[in-house]
């Protein structure tokens, strides 16, 4: 895939929706039903869409170098991601198999972890290499007593994970082709974590929060004093990507293009952002000298957990560098915590209440209406192979 013609394709189709107030659009309005937020959905969703699908959990430069590992924790399930002495990343519980204690926090470099309990110690492969007073076990295969690992695999500066057992992981087939191909363009598997990542509580289901992320319809009105400065409110293109999608928005500086010839455009990236939903849950931000990853993870029916990590792009000058670190933590707080995370926090209530049946995507927000679909899809291909294993009949999907 050429870059410059990616690039100029994409700004194309956003200078004209600038000149002509437009945004790609849905075929229709889409009305879906406030059951989708209830306890009883949770539990099933959970099911369907987190535990039975795969996750992205980080970003390669997430890990930097042989011997590096970080922790992470989704949905109650306690991993250790770990890129052993050949550059293989591996997911493992972080879960002692002696008496179950969490052996490590954080992330580092480590090619051995000691439980704290009784030091019973493994590599960074997952094997049991050290059982103090071992005497005491005899009979005991070490072999056998290795941490679980999970599958995993790694491409395209992609972690991707599953949080339970089974079959091995493939990037491609998660990903698609397209879209593979586009990550791969966007040559992101070196840019490394420039912090810890921020966590944000937020009182609202998950989906409440990840659909603050898909269209900016809002820019010009919640944002009005933050974004709308920035990039240009109800202005966006969509490309589903299979169960994934790209959407991409005009920065504000893009009217210096308006009226210069295209092949004295030069390099485009600054003009605009790419933005990446990757199903079910996480979103990537792009701009020419960072890369944002947000993680949006259920708590339970009524609040959701939304992890935010920066990555920086290898070669910036320094003052590029300060402008991307300032810029991370303006958009982090003030714009999605103080303002989008707000506004999910306002919207739970009322779609609890029992009086609003339907909350309602416009046709200017086919992302969200595209991810509703998605997990509508999968649940219900869930149900069929559940009611298939049990021999009975799936209930339809609402």
């Amino acid at each position: 895939m050429d870059r410059e013609a990616f690039d100029h394709e994409l700004v194309r189709r956003l200078i004209e929706h600038v000149e002509n107030r437009t945004t790609d659009q849905a075929e229709s309005v889409l009305e879906v039903s406030t059951d989708i937020y209830s306890a009883e959905h949770y539990r099933e969703e959970v099911e369907a869409l987190f535990l039975d699908q795969p996750l992205v959990l980080g970003l390669s430069g997430a890990l930097v170098g042989p011997d590096s590992y970080r922790t992470v924790d989704i949905l109650g399930t306690p991993i250790l991601l770990t890129r052993d002495a050949r550059g293989q990343v591996r997911a493992l519980t972080n879960v002692c198999r002696h008496r179950g204690v969490r052996l490590v926090d954080g992330a580092g470099k480590a090619a051995r972890f000691s439980c704290p309990f009784h030091s019973w110690s493994y590599d960074n492969e997952g094997r049991l290499v050290g059982v103090p007073s071992s005497e005491y076990f005899e009979g005991m295969c070490l072999e056998d007593k290795g941490l679980v690992e999970l599958p995993v695999a790694e491409g395209y500066g992609l972690i991707v994970g599953r949080l339970r057992p089974g079959q091995p992981l493939d990037i491609d087939d998660y990903l698609g082709p397209e879209l593979a191909g586009e990550l791969e363009m966007l040559d992101f598997a070196d840019w490394e974590q420039h912090s810890e990542p921020h966590p944000h509580e937020v009182a609202a289901n998950w989906k409440v929060t990840l659909d603050t992320f898909r269209e900016n319809y809002h820019f010009n009105y919640l944002h009005r004093k933050t974004l709308r400065t920035y990039a240009y409110g109800g202005v966006l293109t969509f490309d589903p990507l299979g169960r994934h999608l790209r959407n991409a928005s005009a920065l504000r500086s893009i009217d210096a293009l308006r009226d210069t010839p295209e092949s004295e455009w030069g390099d485009v990236t600054q003009h605009f952002s790419p933005q990446y939903s990757l199903f079910p849950n996480t979103c990537l931000t792009f701009d020419s000298r960072h890369v944002e990853l947000w993680q949006i993870l259920p708590v339970d029916s009524s609040t959701s957990r939304v992890l935010h990590s920066v990555y920086l792009r290898p070669g910036l000058s320094p003052e590029e560098r300060a402008k991307a670190v300032d810029m991370a933590p303006w958009i982090c707080e003030t714009v999605v915590d103080g303002e989008d995370f707000w506004v999910a926090g306002r919207t739970e209530p009322g779609i609890r209440a029992g009086i609003v049946d339907t909350v309602v995507f416009g046709r200017n927000e086919p992302a969200p209406q595209h991810l509703h679909h998605g997990f509508t899809e999968t649940i219900q291909a869930y149900r069929e192979r559940r009611a298939a294993q049990a021999g009975e009949s799936a209930p339809a999907g609402k």
